[in-house]
């Protein structure tokens, strides 16, 4: 009787799953939390849809023993978008992460600041080259001036220096 039960509610439980539409999830993040937002959704592509990345660098950007001060500020002469799609190819067909094919059409905006001397544009930019070659639909913008931090429209320092007391720009 439990079994039959069981088999019931599980019956149950997927008709229903089966007929509710999905939820888009999303994942966005500043700096550090950039490169968590990028990990996490080209890591997590099936379940996540989406993401925003502002002064982040790209995935696996802590990898060949580089510090990851190197990877924020450049050069980027050492970090090859090609190596990095390879990357995600080599995690995706192991298993590690979820597939490649999930991140196409899918939104990505990555926005850098022009005057940002922490998280450098260029390394930023590695973002837009990557997710590109991964097929999502990129938005970008590396034209606005600001310096690195959040942007608002009545608080913070001016975009010419650099904010060290809370990292938000005006």
């Amino acid at each position: 009787m439990c079994l039959i039960l069981n088999a019931i509610i599980l019956i149950f439980i997927s008709s229903v799953s089966a007929s509710v539409p999905r939820t888009d999830v999303t994942v966005s993040g500043i700096s550090s939390g950039g490169a968590m937002a990028t990990q996490l959704r080209i890591g997590f592509s099936k379940d996540i849809s989406g993401c925003g990345i502002l002064a982040g660098p790209p995935y696996y950007c802590s990898a060949s023993g580089l510090t990851t001060a190197v990877r924020m500020t450049g050069p980027t002469s050492f970090i090859f978008v090609s190596n990095l799609e390879s990357k995600v190819k080599y995690d995706a067909s192991n298993d590690y992460i979820d597939d490649r094919s999930n991140i196409a059409g899918d939104p990505v905006y990555i926005f850098s600041g022009k005057y940002d001397k922490i998280a450098y544009p260029a390394v930023v930019k590695l973002d837009a080259d990557l997710y590109t070659r991964l097929n999502a639909t990129v938005k970008t913008n590396f034209d606005t001036s600001a310096h690195y931090g959040f942007l608002t429209g009545n608080f913070g320092a001016t975009y010419i220096s650099l904010n060290l007391a809370n990292y938000i720009n005006n």
